[in-house]
């Protein structure tokens, strides 16, 4: 496709932002969203450059891969505010005309200095529902030291440097020229804790290159969960599901990871012996995944995402999803891409329903698939998002 306008585009240089990339296998669907829509934007013509921080020794390097060059930083598990300095001299020395940003941190700050100072543009994209709390990493770590208890000195320590990261956020926050979120609730809230208007951007993903016939997939009866094994994803639910299924000829498969190598532990410990635990999985086997289950399955609770990249991965493909509370806008109910239930009883009936109807599960792995090709390609969200830019920002670029 070539560049939707005549000449280069006067934002022709762009740069994202971000902690990790998923080549690395670090990150979440914040960075699977950054990659796909930098690869995109390369392929129309886009000059696309991507700073973040390695974790395999690449820092200091840089690599061309999918026509967008990589730019690696050290990288530091706390106190990362402390090398603001190396992300604003590679900001300076990519010169980029427009700076992206799927998510929020420290960084943010960092942008903001540098699009205020070189006046260019900002686009910041909302990951989640939580993204546009103004103290967001104080709250996270006041959680965190409550559970942990890491003593008096760490938890203070710890808790100033999660103050200095939200305090860096909000000062970058008031340099945005263009924000964008997914769901009504990112928008009230980024309206609320920051008084910026947005524009409503879907998240995206590639076309699949083949997957599975629906009736094959129902016979199969792989019902896939993917995700961080983190509290707020709730796996044991999926366990939970799976127990009323015992016996039965039913596949559950778990693919996921977390840095805490103790609640990791306790989690795998206490799934029930149907369940298939992969750990963490490489980004294209995981869709490989997707390209052979029959459900997807979400035990978040209502408000714990914004718009999880799982879901765009399993409709693309057919693959109705079952969760237990998020649905952005009312989008599975209205658009019957699945169902959303209140218990795990509820979860259980309505997989039970699925999977014993040959006839209604066609008929929704049809529709899933044709509603997704319409709302959630890659091309869809770079054209959106290109539109967005020829509108008026939400800021004008200030000296």
């Amino acid at each position: 496709m070539s560049l939707p306008f005549p000449g280069p585009h006067p934002l022709h240089r762009v740069c994202f932002v971000m902690p990790f990339h998923i080549m690395e296998m670090r990150g979440g669907g914040a960075e699977v969203q950054a990659w796909i829509l930098a690869k995109e934007l390369s392929r129309r013509g886009f000059d696309v450059h991507y700073v973040a921080m390695s974790v395999r020794g690449k820092a200091g390097t840089s690599e061309r891969v999918n026509g967008v060059t990589l730019h690696w930083l050290p990288y530091r598990e706390h106190l990362r505010w402390v090398q603001s300095g190396k992300w604003y001299r590679a900001l300076k020395e990519i010169d980029p005309d427009l700076v992206i940003q799927r998510m929020s941190s420290e960084t943010t700050g960092v942008i903001g200095l540098y699009v205020r100072c070189h006046k260019k543009a900002f686009s910041w994209i909302c990951t989640g529902d939580s993204m546009p709390r103004r103290w967001l990493y104080v709250s996270r770590q006041v959680e965190a030291n409550r559970a942990k208890a890491p003593g008096a000195v760490k938890s203070l320590v710890f808790l100033a440097d999660a103050a200095v990261r939200d305090v860096m956020r909000q000062l970058g926050m008031r340099c945005l020229t263009h924000a964008f979120t997914q769901n009504e609730a990112q928008r009230r809230s980024l309206k609320a804790a920051f008084g910026l208007e947005s524009i409503r951007l879907p998240s995206g993903h590639e076309p699949p290159r083949g997957f599975s016939d629906a009736e094959w997939r129902r016979r199969e009866a792989i019902v896939f969960w993917a995700g961080t094994l983190g509290p707020m994803k709730r796996p044991e639910l999926f366990g939970e599901l799976a127990r009323r299924f015992e016996g039965r000829e039913v596949r559950f498969v778990l693919a996921g990871d977390h840095a805490d190598a103790a609640y990791r532990e306790r989690v795998v410990a206490a799934l029930p012996g149907n369940v298939e635990w992969l750990g963490r999985v490489p980004f294209e086997e995981t869709l490989a995944w997707f390209d052979r289950a029959a459900v997807l399955v979400n035990t978040s609770p209502e408000g714990g995402e914004g718009f999880p990249n799982t879901f765009i991965q399993a409709w693309l493909r057919g693959v109705p999803v079952l969760t237990m509370g998020v649905d952005p806008d009312g989008i599975i109910h209205e658009h019957d891409l699945g169902d959303v239930a209140r218990t795990v009883d509820e979860l259980a009936a309505h997989l039970s329903h699925l999977l014993g109807d040959p006839l209604g599960y066609l008929r929704i792995a049809e529709n899933v698939a044709a509603f997704a090709r319409e709302r959630f390609t890659v091309e869809r969200v770079a054209d959106c998002f290109l539109d967005a830019l020829g509108a008026a920002p939400v800021a004008e670029m200030t000296s």
